[in-house]
């Protein structure tokens, strides 16, 4: 029965299934399902059920009251009524088109059993099924136009955002340091995205500030611009305040991060900062980038090319790794595109390894082709938590090596750094492993410092 039930759906049912089980109760009754239901769901999925208006307590003793608390049994079964909600569960997903069995579905299908005493329970407190179950089914036919969910975004996303690593490195501290000057020149004790832009903008070496130029964003014209501005409210928005940036300075800095490992440099230099200002979309400083240079398109662009100059390998595999997501009509760039884009590339360490692992891109491919399955329209494309965990791996890794930039063997160990990948499953499927592919990492290394 469960076969088709998410992770999130089977922890519902056991959690169900404790509660009969701590209540003494001799089955699984719907009540049960309820109290699961309610849990384990939380923040804004509470708020659709209206769960969040459940005094927890009240329902607790309601559903320990609803039967006699006198069965010793450890392997409790489940009532008919309840079967008959996972059974209804099971169809509503499938009439919504959905792969899988949700709380949501479970939640959907016992408001739809009127007779049982979980139903009568919810008309206790309450609940709005007219309001709930309308927009259920709206969020779960929305969710159904995803019809094939990435194995890799189950996962968490973890960033690195400790405000210190970003003083670590020359560039960057010379940077903040020299925005926070300006911050407390202008009486500021915070700094925000318009001085970390200004900062850059005071220094003519810095090549992006060449290419600003082109597009009339000078010191000159961003101070005029600056100017204007009487409030720093846009740099505050929908955030609390850090320390030593502001929320949107942070967010723009964390871009900024990102924006670095992708283009396969182990520093984050002045152009991945305004990068990371146009992709946060935040701040005083992207308002008034965004009035001189309405085409951000173009100039991201441009900054990129750039960027290629100083770090081709790592962004070519990266963009191999798109064009592998795309080809496949996937939305989602997981670790196993990182690795075709790493065999498309066709030379590096990470491809010599492989290569002489037998690892070769077609069959690499084929076993792809069987884990992701294609969606039917593609608008944009992004990187899986994992990913971005494996692009994380190789910039902290090249950093303690002391490299100037992120390598192909980089991205491929923190590929053998997360052995349930699904890089690591294509190759696992090949025929190869973790150590395997380590050694050969390292002795691919040597070879090279030989010649």
């Amino acid at each position: 029965m469960f076969e088709k039930f998410t992770q999130k759906a089977i922890e519902v049912v056991q959690s169900a299934q404790n509660y009969a089980l701590d209540f003494k109760h001799g089955k699984v009754l719907p009540e049960h399902l309820l109290i699961g239901l309610v849990a384990k769901t939380k923040g804004v999925q509470a708020k659709i059920l209206n769960f969040d208006k459940i005094n927890f307590g009240d329902l607790n003793t309601a559903v320990f009251t609803c039967t006699q608390s006198n069965s010793n049994k450890t392997d409790i079964p489940f009532d008919i009524e309840t079967k008959n909600i996972l059974n209804k569960a099971i169809e509503l997903s499938n009439e919504l088109n959905s792969k899988f069995v949700m709380p949501q579905h479970i939640a959907l299908a016992l408001l739809t059993q009127k007779e049982t005493g979980a139903y009568k329970l919810l008309k206790k407190f309450d609940i709005d099924e007219e309001k709930i179950v309308p927009n259920l089914i709206r969020i779960l036919d929305k969710s159904s136009d995803i019809k094939n969910i990435h194995p890799e975004d189950i996962i968490e996303n973890t960033e690195l955002t400790n405000i210190n690593d970003f003083f670590n490195e020359k560039v960057m501290s010379e940077i903040l340091s020299n925005a926070q000057s300006k911050a407390t020149t202008q009486g500021f004790e915070i700094m925000g995205t318009e001085q970390i832009l200004l900062s850059i903008l005071d220094n003519k070496n810095y090549p992006i500030v060449n290419i600003l130029d082109k597009y009339d964003v000078t010191y000159d014209v961003f101070c005029e611009k600056l100017s204007k501005f009487t409030s720093r409210n846009a740099e505050f928005e929908n955030s609390e305040k850090q320390i030593i940036f502001t929320p949107n300075a942070f967010q723009a800095i964390v871009q900024a991060l990102d924006c670095a490992k992708e283009s396969g440099s182990v520093s984050i230099l002045p152009e991945h900062i305004i990068l990371g200002i146009l992709k946060s979309k935040k701040g005083i400083a992207y308002k008034i980038l965004s009035e001189l240079i309405p085409n951000s398109i173009d100039f991201e662009d441009v900054v990129i090319k750039k960027l290629n100059d100083k770090f081709p390998e790592t962004l070519a595999i990266l963009r191999l790794a798109k064009e592998e997501a795309r080809a496949l009509n996937s939305s989602t760039v997981g670790t196993e595109m990182i690795l075709l884009g790493i065999l498309s590339y066709g030379k590096g360490v990470a491809y010599d390894t492989l290569k002489l692992l037998g690892i070769t891109h077609k069959d690499a491919r084929e076993e792809v082709k069987k884990i992701v399955k294609p969606e039917k329209e593609i608008k944009t494309v992004s990187y899986s938590p994992r990913a971005k965990k494996i692009l994380e791996v190789a910039y902290e890794t090249a950093q303690e090596h002391d490299r100037k930039k992120i390598k192909s063997e980089n991205l491929l160990y923190g590929i053998t750094k997360m052995p349930n990948c699904l890089a690591m499953q294509v190759l696992s499927n090949l025929g190869t492993d973790v150590l395997e592919i380590q050694q050969g990492i390292k002795q691919e290394l040597l070879c090279g410092m030989d010649l």
